[in-house]
């Protein structure tokens, strides 16, 4: 699922975010004993659009959080899927 490649619609700009590091192994493997977070700062105003795209498989089950001084801040996330 990762690196995720974050962008602004309508920019050159590209973020690639990587999770934080599993600190359990199993042998070659990770031991996937939390969950991802891959955290961003984004600039959160309204009519804002980012897209997402997942270098692997993307995840059954996302949570989104937005946390923002303003209390009207939002953005849209697309998110590239690779089938419907």
């Amino acid at each position: 699922m990762q690196p995720i490649i974050f962008t602004e619609e309508g920019t050159e700009q590209a973020n690639k975010l990587n999770s934080y590091m599993d600190h359990v192994w199993d042998g070659f493997y990770s031991g996937q004993l939390r969950l991802s977070r891959f955290p961003v700062i984004v600039q959160a105003k309204r009519g804002k659009t980012y897209d997402v795209v997942f270098t692997g498989t993307p995840a059954a089950n996302l949570t989104w959080k937005l946390v923002a001084e303003e209390p009207d801040a939002g953005v849209m996330i697309r998110i590239a899927y690779p089938s419907a």
